[in-house]
């Protein structure tokens, strides 16, 4: 038989079909995309994304090895790890020594580690002999040697209007205990507030209260109980909006730290996510309103009661599962130096509790980006008030017809109306007050008008609108004529003027600031 030589057609399918499946079995290996790996459970996993195409400009050479890729950037360099490797930034991205430490002074105050820091600086207070527990956490701030304190007790008694707890304290001197603020003497703040006060004022503390255990029969296990977490506030007064707001975020703060902090004798958390609804607020203070409770109430539909109010609860159990000692407003780091200006440009605590209080009270942010820029006058009726409030805002009109100015009395508006009225402000301005807490709420890009009393060198509301992101203009007046010598004058109480051509100026700079940052659709006039 004559054989015929194989065509060249032939011979070139057949090399093209064998060099397509090499290059398909190294492209798409039937290990990777094929097989579906199954866990020792049973339970498939799934299957890895498929290769991400590289762009054809200056594109590396890509070689997949199962689930990672060995990429060829030039003939020197060669990164062999997982898709998503990178190697290191270049060195001039790491801060040098000075703004490091500027960084980690802020973020101690400011950012996540702070609250990780109170979370791991928890210590237990009682011997192990004990029908309680008392645990307290510490916060520990870069630069500081304060350290401000949380506690919570659990398994607690409640009788004649005192929460009792059996814990023999261990002693002070005990390792662990070493360096941190002991129940016995933890640090003073004002208006007799923090743990200090409410331990000496409303509790028990000592083997002495095991009379109160017995007689509830809160020893025995089978003895209903109030499983929740009642939660002890002693306000300063409760008026002043930031004094009351500064208590607010310390409260959240207490919560959150809870929320990570581990338990040394469960190893759990002291509190998680869906423990916090079981939070209840006791006010414990005689002052005589509720100012704020709708804040106050923002973890728990539990309401908000007052200790009298607590005693007459007919559903009250005397046995309590857990007792939280909040931090005090006073040691808030949002509070702390605030007449001293600061460095740092933002903070993911102040956003986060922004987002919560709003969301909270339903308040929208959305904003017509159409609209007018507004301008929200704070117009104080009080101490401390602009008595030429009305030639000023008058002059303002006039100079920007086409500026929206509202002229607000807050007081007199609930706190919902206040925060609606302050979501949708560009300029907020106003004599140095409370008001300026509303720098909180503030839109983002917008601006913050202070007039100072004349030599006032306050900086907290500097501060806050820099940890806002948002802009701060101030200039100082000088306090109004009057009868009084001039030794006898407060800024606290005295009224103020303001030059019509000052404040204008200073309106200006705030005005154009928002009109030109290009979030509004408005021209600079």
């Amino acid at each position: 038989m004559i054989r015929r030589p194989t065509s060249f057609i032939t011979i070139a399918v057949a090399v093209a079909v064998i060099f397509y499946l090499y290059y398909f079995t190294n492209q798409f290996p039937v290990s990777s995309h094929f097989s579906e790996p199954v866990t020792d459970a049973g339970v498939a996993k799934p299957l890895p994304p498929p290769p991400v195409p590289v762009p054809e400009a200056n594109q590396p050479d890509l070689k997949q090895q199962g689930h990672y890729v060995t990429v060829t950037v030039s003939s020197a360099t060669t990164v062999t790890g997982s898709p998503d490797s990178v190697a290191a930034l270049p060195a001039d991205y790491s801060p040098d020594e000075a703004l490091d430490q500027d960084a980690t002074w802020c973020e101690t105050r400011y950012g996540p580690t702070y609250l990780q820091t109170i979370a791991k600086n928890a210590r237990p207070f009682c011997k192990p002999e004990s029908q309680s527990q008392l645990d307290c956490l510490h916060s520990n701030m870069y630069g500081e040697n304060r350290k401000d304190s949380l506690c919570i007790a659990q398994n607690v008694v409640f009788e004649d209007l005192r929460f009792n707890i059996d814990c023999e304290l261990r002693d002070s001197r005990e390792p662990d205990l070493m360096g941190y603020p002991h129940p016995n003497n933890f640090q003073s703040y004002w208006y007799e507030t923090g743990p200090r006060i409410l331990i000496s004022q409303f509790m028990n503390i000592g083997s002495h209260t095991n009379g109160v255990f017995d007689k509830n029969a809160c020893s025995n296990p089978a003895t209903p109980r109030d499983d929740g977490y009642k939660v002890l506030i002693k306000r300063e007064g409760g008026r002043n909006y930031w004094h009351s707001l500064m208590e607010i975020l310390s409260f959240y703060f207490t919560i959150d730290a809870l929320q990570m902090s581990i338990n040394k004798k469960t190893g759990k958390p002291y509190m998680s996510a869906a423990d916090t609804a079981k939070i209840q607020v006791i006010v414990v203070d005689k002052h005589d309103n509720k100012n704020y409770f709708e804040l106050w109430n923002y973890f728990s539909p539990n309401p908000v009661l007052t200790l009298d109010e607590y005693v007459k609860d007919r559903s009250r159990k005397p046995c309590i599962s857990n007792l939280i000692i909040p931090l005090p407003g006073a040691s808030n780091p949002l509070w702390q130096g605030d007449w001293d200006p600061r460095i740092c440009d933002h903070s993911i605590i102040v956003s986060t509790i922004r987002s919560r209080i709003l969301k909270h009270l339903k308040i929208p942010t959305t904003r017509d980006l159409h609209a007018p820029i507004i301008v929200t006058f704070i117009d104080r009726k009080g101490s401390r008030k602009l008595t030429n409030s009305k030639e000023l805002t008058d002059a303002l009109s006039l100079a920007y017809p086409n500026v929206k100015i509202n002229v607000v009395d807050m007081a007199q508006l609930t706190l919902q109306q206040q925060l609606t009225l302050v979501v949708n402000t560009d300029v907020l301005v106003g004599v140095h007050g409370a008001g300026h807490t509303h720098a909180f709420f503030l839109p983002s890009q917008s601006s913050l008008v202070e007039i100072l009393p004349e030599d006032l060198k306050h900086r907290g509301f500097r501060n806050l609108a820099g940890l806002r992101g948002i802009r701060y203009f101030s200039d100082h007046a000088p306090m109004a004529p009057s009868d009084k010598p001039s030794h006898s004058r407060d800024w606290h109480a005295e009224d103020v003027v303001f030059d019509k051509d000052a404040f204008l100026r200073l309106m200006e700079a705030a005005i154009q600031s928002v009109a030109h940052r290009g979030f509004l659709d408005s021209d600079v006039s």
